[in-house]
């Protein structure tokens, strides 16, 4: 597994056309923050892809950042490992912001059952 760190985060390449996003606890993501994962993720890969977004760690996102964050055209699909109650209702307020209805995006509390979703 390729394995690239940002300032905030970890990025591990999964498959060819899959990667889990690993934020560090205590981030306050902002547009800035998105702007280097888009980056990040553009040198990875050539084709469309898919994200893990694993919330293990408590973190929380500019509102801004959401929406932005959703604009990446690259993206094929989301599925947000939510493994607790807080981790839910985070995951499920940022499936809901606007720029995020477009992309087909599902919530977790398995992460097995993420990745099988992401197949």
């Amino acid at each position: 597994m390729d394995v690239h760190q940002i300032s905030f985060a970890k990025i591990t390449v999964l498959r060819n056309d899959l990667a889990e996003i690993i934020v560090d606890s205590s981030v306050d993501i902002n547009v800035k923050m998105v702007d280097e994962i888009h980056h990040c993720l553009l040198s990875i890969f050539s084709d469309s892809f898919s994200l893990l977004i694993n919330k293990t760690n408590s973190y929380s996102t500019q509102l801004d950042a959401l929406m932005k964050f959703g604009t990446l055209g690259e993206i094929n699909k989301i599925a947000i490992f939510a493994p607790n109650k807080m981790a839910r209702m985070s995951a499920d307020f940022s499936a809901s912001i606007p720029s995020s209805k477009v992309l087909n995006i599902q919530v977790f509390i398995d992460r097995d059952d993420a990745l099988i979703w992401l197949q």
